[in-house]
């Protein structure tokens, strides 16, 4: 909710606690000298960093808000440097850098991040807790004159409850055989079937990340062998009249082949991996640490400066739509037979289906293209190079992505695996080919989660194609394909339509009525407040059109919060009913499915009720002005106009 006059709480952070700590033990201890050091170490670490660093550390002092910097700027600042300089000291420093104490602690941390996984199991290493994390987690809490654990017990706290799980599943393939023998116009067939086990990994929870092993059951191709043997059989002697010679016998030679066909059952595992930073959250949140959100911000910002890739900040603001549970329905612009196939390939790869649209369009005019093969030798419904589909290591790549790779190991999920290929039997018919649709979106989709889609789409793009101008072309189609759906709630989840008129914009309890009250101090409040257990759609109260899309906010927001403009994530749209203009405000949303400009119907899905911004629990903050929002000098009372029953 946002309530006019409402006082900023003050949030009495950990890290607020601990800047006042540092500042005076540091005073103390560092000296000009000592402080001279560190701020060289500083400058080391924002030029090996790069800008990147610099900006997170900017937008963290940014999002603290203004009355918190105006009281502990000075502190702050010094406390950033002091903070990253004592992560890259702990991160690259050597015994003489530190004190013994210091220097026992950093490469206690460092067996703890290496003890965080099996180093036995190379598929477990790129999971590892990064020693830098821990650092930079550990910094804040050794400012904090409160903690209740010595260094050594939260470090091992941090790691024990922090390192990744893994999972795997005992599969049991087998080996094949057919053996024919053919021996005097007669043949014999023996087949046998061995059955060998298959200890497979199937998913990790990282501190960063999940992923998903899908391992599917394929058959290599049959390998034939032919042996040709002679065996000698005892013949007896015959003469000129064809009668046997008594005791007299000869060896006649009887040619036979023995024909063996050998294949075997495996697996090909394909991983899809998504930015999950539940663990992270959690365990940070929790005992002995006792984060707030601005600390956490704080521990990503000090890891970014070591050079660590974190993307905390955004998985925090997140406003995908991935696995909406309601139907998608697609823009005229769109083939309706090819959604199911996005939306599939959308939740096995977590990469949007109206970006696998844009692909597809701008790759063959959804499959409309004459031939589907390109100048350069790229192929199929979505225009991969056959080297891409199988991987470079096949032999003949090295330099030459349009190689002619024979159809029989194009076509081979386990040739793919063997050479790292992004092919994939999507549609389970043992080939994995560019010129079935199935199998080419989801190999889309498969190579943009490689390429690191949920870090950085653009970059990924760019991997596509190796073009800005592409990037640009696929986001420009994206993004029309994304503004010309409509989101379908599942039946029961958005109140009944009012034609004509206005309908209700959430289903909930009512909690918080237009008017005068108190919170602190007096004050009035401009909306209403719809309220949930869950995060049910918030939906058009008419026809209209969005005149404000505002996203970015952590999910999970503070009294207090500044983040768009205490209204956290939020819309306006504007509407005509009965001849008169309206403008209606949809605050504190936990995701927005529309963008500003976007045409709207009543009842469609705009987004999710939440928690976003100046909130204290899951509601929705809905305003109501006529004939536009100015300030509050046109603000209704929505209950005039709107049912709330």
């Amino acid at each position: 909710m946002r309530i006019a006059g409402e006082e900023k709480a003050q949030e009495e952070s950990a890290l607020k606690r601990g800047a006042k700590n540092v500042a005076k033990k540091q005073a103390k201890k560092l000296g000009k000298k000592a402080l001279k050091k560190y701020g060289k170490v500083a400058a080391k670490a924002a030029a090996k960093a790069g800008l990147a660093a610099v900006k997170a550390v900017i937008s963290f002092l940014i999002g603290l808000g203004a009355p918190l910097i105006l009281t502990i700027i000075g502190v702050l600042l010094f406390l950033v440097l002091v903070l990253v300089a004592t992560a890259m000291l702990f991160s690259w420093g050597e015994s003489t850098d530190l004190e013994s104490d210091a220097y026992e602690l950093k490469e206690y941390i460092q067996q703890a991040s290496y003890n965080s996984v099996d180093q036995s199991k190379p598929e477990q290493r790129p999971y590892q807790v990064p020693p830098e994390l821990i650092v930079s987690a550990m910094q804040i809490y050794e400012a904090n004159s409160e903690k209740s654990a010595s260094s050594k017990e939260a470090v091992d706290l941090f790691v024990e409850v922090l390192k990744p799980t893994f999972n795997y599943e005992m599969k049991e393939g087998f080996i094949e055989s057919e053996q024919k023998t053919c021996k005097k116009g007669k043949c014999k067939t023996v087949k046998t079937k061995t059955p060998f086990e298959m200890n497979l990994f199937t998913s990790v929870q990282a501190w960063d990340r999940t992923m998903q092993m899908d391992n599917t059951a394929h058959f290599n191709d049959w390998q034939e062998s032919v042996l040709h043997r002679t065996d000698y059989e005892k013949t007896p002697v015959r003469d000129e009249d064809g009668k046997i010679v008594p005791g007299e016998y000869w060896w006649k030679p009887i040619p036979y082949t023995i024909t063996t066909k050998v294949r075997s059952q495996t697996f090909v595992s394909t991983p899809a991996e998504t930015m999950d930073y539940s663990y992270f959250d959690t365990v940070l949140r929790g005992e002995p640490f006792n984060y707030g959100q601005t600390d956490i911000q704080m521990v990503e910002a000090i890891y970014m400066a070591t050079g660590g890739d974190i993307r905390y900040s955004e998985w925090a603001s997140g406003n995908s739509f991935i696995g909406f549970s309601g139907t998608v329905v697609p823009g005229s612009s769109i083939p309706t037979e090819f959604m199911e196939v996005y939306l599939a390939a959308e939740k096995a790869y977590k990469v949007e289906w109206y970006y696998l649209a844009a692909f597809h369009y701008v790759e063959t005019a959804f499959s409309t293209h004459p031939t589907m093969i390109s100048s350069a030798g790229a192929v199929g419904h979505m225009q991969f190079l056959p080297c891409t589909w199988v991987g470079w290591g096949y032999p003949g790549c090295k330099g030459n992505g349009s190689f002619q790779i024979p159809e029989k190991d194009m076509n081979n999920p386990i040739i793919i695996q063997k050479y790292g290929g992004y092919g994939i039997d999507a549609d389970k018919n043992g080939k994995a080919s560019p010129w079935e649709i199935k199998d080419a979106i989801f190999a889309t989709a498969r190579y943009m989660n490689a390429m690191g889609w949920q870090r950085g789409k653009d970059a990924a793009i760019f991997n596509y194609n190796r073009s800005h101008a592409y990037v640009d072309k696929i986001n420009k189609y994206a993004n029309k394909f994304k503004s010309e759906a409509t989101l379908k709630p599942v039946d029961g989840a958005i109140p009944k339509l009012v034609p004509g008129s206005f309908m209700r914009p959430s289903v909930g309890r009512n909690t918080s009525g237009f008017g005068p009250r108190s919170l602190g101090a007096r004050s009035f409040h401009y909306g209403i407040d719809i309220a949930s257990t869950t995060a049910p759609p918030v939906v058009a109260v008419a026809d209209g059109v969005v005149t404000r899309s505002v996203t970015g906010c952590p999910p999970n927001g503070r009294l207090g919060s500044t983040c768009g403009g205490g209204w956290g994530n939020h819309l306006w749209v504007k509407f005509n009913v009965g001849g008169r203009s309206f403008e209606a405000v949809y605050g504190h949303l936990s995701r927005v499915a529309v963008s500003n400009g976007q045409t709207v119907k009543q009842g469609q899905m705009i987004g999710n009720m939440g928690n976003s911004g100046s909130s204290t629990g899951m509601h929705l903050h809905f305003e109501l002005h006529s004939p536009a929002r100015a300030g509050n000098s046109n603000v209704l009372n929505p209950a005039l106009y709107i049912p709330m029953n």
